[in-house]
């Protein structure tokens, strides 16, 4: 699924600041779906439906890192700050109350994801 979300980055980058808005929904989406594949190669997802893990993209990443893929022990800024976009109170999907999102860097999401996917499909693999 990662991989498939992931072909809707590259034309919301080229849009430009119009997109900036879908590319963080796509991008908290492209996070969890990566991470939570390689958290659940072994076929069982049972603990990812847990409420405080489930949208986390920071736990997730750590989780993931702790268990096994080879990335940083430290989220990147652009993953921490999609990830309170991402996570409760929903913010990128439910805009009630909110007047300013401030968005990472298009090319820093960009980047990460591909980076990020590319990492847990060889993961996966191993």
């Amino acid at each position: 699924m990662a991989r498939q979300l992931l072909n809707g980055v590259d034309p919301l980058v080229a849009a430009g600041a119009s997109c900036a808005v879908p590319l963080a929904f796509v991008g908290g989406q492209v996070a969890e779906c990566a991470l939570k594949a390689s958290l659940s190669k072994n076929g069982d997802d049972t603990r990812l439906r847990n409420t405080d893990l489930r949208h986390n993209l920071v736990e997730l990443w750590k989780l993931a890192q702790s268990e096994g893929l080879p990335i940083d022990p430290i989220p990147p800024p652009w993953l921490e700050r999609l990830s309170q976009l991402h996570e409760r109170p929903y913010y990128i999907r439910y805009s009630t109350g909110v007047h300013l999102l401030v968005i990472p860097a298009p090319a820093e999401i960009q980047a990460g994801l591909k980076a990020l996917v590319q990492t847990v499909g060889r993961h996966i693999k191993s």
